[in-house]
């Protein structure tokens, strides 16, 4: 081949883009960015806010914390919006809080709970703690708050819960069991405690109506090996998942019941232990049940709706597993605190996609490295993956993990609160919350 027929070869490939792969300068990437779009500050430590909606006038909208980019040109014209605010607040005992998102609303970090209207006027509050241990939990959706009694080695006799709506109103109480789960219809369930939790091995699970009546006993499949101590909720309220565990120790039997308590299946897994120390469970109804466990290291695991055990994935060599699955339950998002995330094909286990932070430990490593953030809590919204970093938010691409954007929060805790599309931080250095719009250009 002369010399002037490659010169015409390389100029075809060149003027198809089959050559060199450079980039293509006649696109422009698009810019994202996390913009504030609320600000509002409180008189003490807060530790988790719950949000409602109200719709009000754009001036009123101002005077609650929101921005002037928050608002829609429609919005303005109408003169009326639709905004949220916040309706419950746990303030703080003034202890350094917990990085756990579920360890940080019980009563050793929570002090009170209180109740506001949409124009920032307190109109009700509990206060925690007044005679004994006490957990929070909310329901699914954040519609009801479940205070529950816990008991303690000083004060064994202190079990039950009591419900209460969003306005501090309470719908019902019970005494016996200590209730550690609630459903947006106001279902719960509760089990026997004691200040060892788990207790020694043996006990049932109660469930109880949206009245507080008992409706069905859930035996202990093996009460010479394990106990109940965990109950969650499907989204939409109308399953639980209840966990029988026996204290750092294996097997961990999973119970799928109706919200009624009928119980569709059991599955024990032999080698694995499940706790919320290590990670999380996610549920979606129909499709099946994403979780994190320790079997000598930090696993993921995917249980399908009849209860076939689709795949386990070893994650990193120890940390605190975050996870959810995407509304079409295809496929798994899944963090460690150690820098990692990974995006995984449900029914295959197969990863579609990984990050992993430049300062994050091999992934075999048992040690964090010190002085860096940490992956504590995981949020899908729209085509967004939300990483809270500790002290920075992470912005994923949800379908091919590029990391779109970080914004920092230097020398503070921060936790996230999701509510109609906008990323609620709440700073707890700083008694303040901030509302995050993604805008992209």
């Amino acid at each position: 081949m002369n010399r002037f027929n490659l010169i015409l070869i390389i100029a075809f490939l060149a003027m198809n883009g089959l050559y060199g792969q450079g980039k293509d300068t006649t696109k422009t990437e698009s810019k994202v960015e996390l913009k504030v779009v609320y600000e509002k500050t409180f008189d003490e430590p807060i530790v988790d806010v719950i949000f409602d909606t109200a719709t009000v006038s754009i001036d009123e909208a101002k005077n609650m914390g929101w921005k002037d980019e928050a608002f829609k040109q429609e919005d303005k014209a109408k003169g009326k919006v639709l905004v949220s605010y916040p309706k419950v607040v746990l303030t703080s005992q003034g202890r350094e809080l917990s990085w756990l998102p579920d360890g940080r609303r019980n009563s050793y970090y929570a002090k009170d709970l209180r109740f506001y209207d949409h124009n920032g006027k307190m109109i009700n509050s509990l206060v925690l703690k007044k005679y004994g241990e006490e957990h929070i939990y909310f329901s699914p959706q954040r519609k009801y708050i479940l205070v529950s009694r816990r008991p303690t080695e000083w004060n064994p006799s202190y079990t039950g819960g009591t419900l209460y709506y969003l306005d501090g109103k309470k719908i019902w109480e019970i005494e016996g069991p200590t209730l550690i789960a609630v459903s947006d219809e106001g279902y719960a369930i509760g089990a026997y405690l004691d200040w060892q939790v788990p207790p020694e091995p043996g006990g049932d699970f109660y469930v109880y109506d949206s009245k507080g009546k008992l409706i069905t006993t859930i035996e202990n499949p093996a009460k010479d090996k394990v106990s109940p101590l965990y109950a969650e909720f499907s989204k939409d309220g109308e399953y639980v998942l209840l966990t029988f565990v026996k204290e750092a120790a294996t097997p961990t039997i999973f119970l799928l019941t109706t919200k009624a308590g009928n119980i569709l299946w059991e599955k024990e897994m032999l080698e694995a232990h499940y706790t919320r120390v290590v990670g999380e469970i996610d549920i979606l109804s129909n499709k099946g049940i994403l979780g994190c466990i320790y079997k000598g290291r930090l696993y993921a695991f995917f249980l399908n709706w009849t209860s076939n055990l689709r795949w386990t994935a070893p994650l990193t060599g120890s940390g605190y597993g975050s996870c959810v699955l995407s509304q079409d339950g295809e496929r798994a998002y899944i963090s460690s605190s150690r820098g990692y995330l990974w995006c995984l094909n449900t029914i295959t286990g197969d990863i579609i996609w990984m990050h992993k932070e430049p300062w994050s430990p091999p992934i075999d490593s048992k040690r964090r490295t010190p002085n860096t953030p940490e992956f504590i809590e995981i949020y899908v919204e729209s085509k967004n993956i939300i990483v809270n970093g500790t002290y920075k938010i992470f912005l994923f691409d949800s379908e091919i993990g590029t990391l779109k954007t970080v914004i920092e929060y230097p020398d503070k805790k921060i936790f996230l609160s999701l509510h109609n599309g906008i990323i609620f931080v709440i700073d707890a250095t700083n008694n303040k919350v901030e509302g995050l719009k993604i805008k992209e250009e």
